[in-house]
């Protein structure tokens, strides 16, 4: 299981500077010590040497990170919150436990695609019966996610999943098979918005890729371990290894930002416990992955296009894509090359939009402050369209933008690569 020593080495780094509590979203908001990085490394240091109480208030505060890394972007001695994070919200579950719903999720739906599908149909359907406030393009989250989702609305639910629209591997549509490369859709883009997946499978079909899309993977597993569930995160890890494991694959490719980061970072900091063979594996694996981005810009030659938008956009960099992964310049390589596309750049364009996952569903009320900036410097671009590589962060900004009653859209970069016929 996860090495208290990774915890301790994270925090022995820290000189207590306070670079990082000038750019942690969270305390520019709260204004405490105890919410900025520097305050948790402390009280991290605290609860491991058994100085501190785990407690309901050192579970908020550790449950008060939105996992940007913006603290580790700025940190001079490099320390690595992601991972201090992790260690004790898993000591917090291992002495107190997880909620009821998250319990149901974690061990049983999210591990079984077919149930988790028809879990959420199941209660989408309940949901007719109290009709949600809104604006009639958006809705509430189903009465299954409702300890996820007090107040925040988002797409509906598809009524068909990416996995049931495709066979598991598919040909080109032009040209023979010049790569193979595996799909990794995560949960949002599976049952929520398929339509990035569509694109996504067009636009490498149109480049000669074999896409191979196992029906047997589940979700990345970073809404789970990131809970402290390092258990059921290691299920999911290694049921997604074995997935992809029959086929040969140049690459594997994801369009979501926080999957990818899972896929490539968070994927070896689970498995530091565990025995050699699945270090191994998981290096294996995480050495194929590609953001979407990635693979345009790297593997394959993207054709120019042939159907121009005259669009005016703007690039929100994904804080799992930006700091995790190291991706921003080859998201705007793609948006550059696009016919009829001018980016015009938002002020502070890596600011995190405030989701964080389901940090945004338990902090609604302070991911509304955080992303306030956000949404004031998508406007004043003047951009029609914000573009962006994380499905989390376009229901975020779709939410907030929408709270403003803006007309501006929010779209995947694949969808205006497949837009343009590229």
């Amino acid at each position: 299981m996860y090495p208290e020593k990774v915890m301790i080495q994270e925090a022995e780094k820290c000189s207590r500077c306070g670079v990082c509590a000038a750019v942690c979203p969270v305390f520019r908001e709260l204004q405490r010590e105890t919410y900025s990085s520097r305050g948790k490394t402390e009280i991290a240091k605290a609860l491991v040497a058994g100085e501190l109480p785990y407690s309901s208030y050192t579970e908020d505060i550790f449950s008060k990170c939105l996992l940007c890394l913006t603290c580790k972007g700025a940190c001079p001695a490099g320390v690595d919150q992601g991972k201090l994070i992790l260690g004790i919200r898993a000591e917090l579950v291992k002495r107190k436990g997880l909620p009821f719903s998250k319990k149901v999720a974690f061990k049983y739906l999210l591990k079984n695609r077919s149930l988790f599908e028809k879990a959420l149909k199941a209660f989408s359907y309940l949901q007719m019966f109290a009709p949600p406030k809104g604006d009639g393009q958006l809705r509430h989250l189903p009465f299954f996610l409702s300890a996820f989702g007090k107040r925040r609305l988002i797409p509906d639910l598809s009524k068909t999943p990416l996995r049931k629209e495709f066979p598991e591997v598919i040909p080109p549509s032009k040209a023979p098979a010049q790569m193979r490369a595996g799909l990794f859709s995560g949960c949002f883009i599976d049952f929520v918005d398929p339509a990035i997946g569509r694109s996504l499978i067009r636009v490498l079909g149109r480049h000669g890729v074999e896409v191979v899309f196992p029906k047997k993977q589940t979700c990345c597993g970073i809404p789970v371990f990131m809970s402290g569930d390092l258990q059921n995160g290691l299920d999911l890890l290694k049921t997604n290894i074995e997935a992809f494991a029959p086929y040969k694959l140049d690459a594997i490719i994801v369009a979501c930002a926080t999957c990818g980061s899972a896929l490539k970072e968070s994927y070896k900091t689970l498995v530091e416990g565990e025995s050699q063979e699945w270090k191994d594996r998981v290096g294996a694996f995480s050495g194929k992955v590609l953001d979407i981005a990635e693979f345009l810009t790297q593997k394959i030659k993207l054709t120019k296009g042939e159907k121009e938008s005259l669009q005016k956009v703007t690039y929100h960099d994904p804080c799992h894509l930006n700091r995790s992964q190291g991706v921003t310049s080859q998201p705007r390589q793609v948006l550059k090359n696009l016919p009829g596309i001018t980016l015009v750049e938002m002020r502070d364009p890596q600011r995190c939009c405030g989701g964080g996952g389901s940090f945004s569903f338990y902090n609604y009320d302070l991911s509304q402050q955080i992303s306030r900036q956000k949404v004031e410097d998508i406007q004043a671009t003047k951009a029609s369209v914000v573009v962006t590589g994380c499905p989390g962060c376009m229901l975020q900004l779709k939410d907030q933008l929408g709270q403003k009653n803006s007309q501006v859209e929010v779209k995947h970069l694949i969808q205006l690569v497949d837009e343009a016929g590229s």
